[in-house]
């Protein structure tokens, strides 16, 4: 029997429980998941969990989501991320874009969607 692959790792940056949670259902088994509510925990977590994949929320308690990218950026100048916003404006995107991200989820998404861009990236 063929061994299965390894699961891809995501860390969640999202601040919201509800989302927290629904993420945890809908890809418990699918991936090795981490989460992070805040911007200091997210660069803790980048360190200790060294993800394969960010999904990365723009609004956070302690930070942007841009200026977190860009820390990230320097870190982990490779890793794929995809930006989930409840902006439906494309402005405050414009300066994520040249960071190197894979993408981006305007909210409400749906976890397929979600799953879809995870999947496709590496």
């Amino acid at each position: 029997m063929p061994e299965k692959p390894p699961q891809r790792k995501v860390l969640f940056v999202e601040d919201e429980e509800a989302l927290q949670t629904s993420y945890r259902r809908y890809f418990a088994g699918r991936y090795a998941m981490a989460f992070a509510r805040t911007g200091a925990d997210a660069m803790k977590q980048l360190d200790a969990f060294t993800p394969d994949i960010l999904v990365l929320d723009m609004r956070l308690p302690d930070t942007d989501g841009i200026a977190l990218l860009q820390k990230i950026r320097q870190q982990s100048p490779k890793l794929p991320v995809v930006v989930t916003t409840a902006y439906v404006s494309m402005e405050p995107l414009m300066g994520v874009l040249d960071l190197g991200h894979s993408g981006y989820l305007v909210k409400p998404f749906d976890l397929n969607d979600l799953a879809a861009r995870i999947d496709a990236v590496g």
